[in-house]
């Protein structure tokens, strides 16, 4: 391959990775986390019972007088394994999400695609919070740490 050929290919790559950043929700000066983030972690005391369809979901909200959480993510997400394996592995976090809402986990390549442009998301990870009845309560676009995430949930639960 000739000099002016690698270039072009190390050009393409290097497109590549920035486009799948910004599609997953990175912005400047965001780190990238490390592969080897991504390991499972052990489970905690807290199991989360994540729901995985819409329907189901918003009858249990609405038995249970919850609000629904919905975390729309992609395989191939960075950030959403980050979310994944990090924040929703956090006990703060676990004990929040089981004792506040009702979480429904949506592929936006496989169930959630519909409803993902249905409901504005034009980046991954994005949670979205709603009242039982469907009523959109709050959002959270990209990556937040433990900490940052349950600050925001509780701005979002104490709305009303």
């Amino acid at each position: 391959m000739t000099t002016c050929g690698r270039k072009t290919s190390v050009v393409i790559v290097a497109l590549t990775v920035i486009g799948s950043l910004t599609a997953c929700g990175a912005g400047p000066g965001d780190e990238v986390p490390a592969t080897s983030s991504f390991e499972p972690v052990s489970s905690h005391a807290t199991h989360l019972n994540w729901e995985k369809s819409w329907d189901t979901a918003f009858t249990r909200a609405r038995t249970e007088g919850k609000p629904v959480l919905v975390s729309f993510q992609a395989e191939w997400c960075v950030w959403c394994k980050k979310l994944e394996t990090t924040t929703f592995r956090d006990n703060a976090v676990m004990s929040l999400i089981a004792d506040s809402v009702v979480p429904l986990t949506l592929d936006v390549d496989n169930a959630g695609r519909e409803l993902s442009d249905q409901h504005g998301v034009e980046s991954l990870p994005t949670v979205l919070v709603f009242s039982p009845e469907g009523e959109e309560r709050g959002r959270i676009d990209g990556y937040l740490s433990p900490a940052q995430f349950v600050k925001a949930m509780n701005q979002i639960l104490t709305q009303g």
